[in-house]
């Protein structure tokens, strides 16, 4: 199995092993951190003052979409971060030898489009369900709200589908091996179970601690108490990018060759064109 070309290997299922790739991905931000501060922590910092100016706003009741500004926000900010930490979980260190610490390129651009594609997916497919459930809600029109959650709840499982299928189309836009959505499709078959696991598990952990701590420390009202409790639910959201590491070493797995070489990657990749 080690010999075969990646031709060979790449639309073969090859039987993914979930929990030692989730304890890879878990344990990356300890293996290095020097990396994890030195790439997340420019993202990180420009967060915390989109999040603040969001706050500001919304104060003031100027805007209503805070939300949704600041997960625009975060795609754009984290992308860069994404696509290095991708690299370096596939490839190690000397991938990323050259790499600034926040820079965008044709390839950070792409990851950031495929991002877009998948949420503007997501809300084609689930958003027409969603403005059901609310206009039952409003006229209390029970009927319209079961039959709307039943289509919400089908829409989303459609996505989530989809989206396991084709989680190999990141890490291969993040090392410069995307060859399609048909490629990406055919990668995962056989596989779908045992990524979604690694998905849910990798990212799991930051879910529950952020639920752990926000129902210990509670609410606080404006003040220095809620602005440290907004850096620490910002720093965990911050740390659940580093979960891309699960479907990047599950790509690592199936696609590439076990024996191919990271620094020719690092020399064939600049970090800006």
């Amino acid at each position: 199995m080690n010999k075969q070309t990646n031709s060979q290997r790449r639309f073969t299922a090859i039987e993914l092993p979930v929990f030692p790739i989730v304890a890879d991905s878990l344990g990356l931000p300890f293996k290095y951190l020097p990396e994890l501060v030195k790439y997340g922590g420019v993202p990180f910092l420009l967060m915390l003052v989109v999040s603040a100016i969001s706050f500001l706003l919304v104060r003031e009741d100027v805007s209503r979409y805070a939300a949704g500004v600041l997960m625009v926000a975060h795609f754009v900010l984290f992308t860069p971060f994404s696509v290095t930490w991708s690299k370096l979980a596939i490839f190690g260190r000397p991938a990323i030898a050259t790499d600034p610490p926040f820079a965008y390129s044709r390839t950070q651009w792409l990851y950031l489009l495929a991002t877009t594609v998948m949420v503007i997916s997501l809300v084609i497919i689930a958003g027409p369900a969603v403005a059901l459930v609310r206009y039952g809600q409003r006229n209390f029109d029970h009927e319209v709200v079961m039959w709307a959650g039943m289509l919400m709840v089908a829409g989303l499982i459609l996505f989530a589908i989809g989206f396991v299928r084709l989680a190999f189309v990141f890490p291969a836009i993040a090392i410069r091996k995307y060859a399609g959505i048909s490629a990406a499709w055919k990668q995962t078959r056989g596989n779908i179970e045992r990524l979604a696991a690694i998905i849910v598990l990798s990212s799991a952990p930051y879910y529950v601690i952020r639920q752990i701590l926000d129902s210990l420390i509670g609410y606080h009202p404006p003040g220095l108490a809620a602005a440290a409790r907004g850096c620490l639910d910002m720093l965990l959201i911050a740390m659940a990018t580093t979960a891309l590491a699960g479907p990047a070493l599950a790509y690592k797995r199936v696609v590439l060759d076990e024996y191919e070489e990271a620094p020719a990657l690092g020399g064939a990749t600049p970090s800006r064109e």
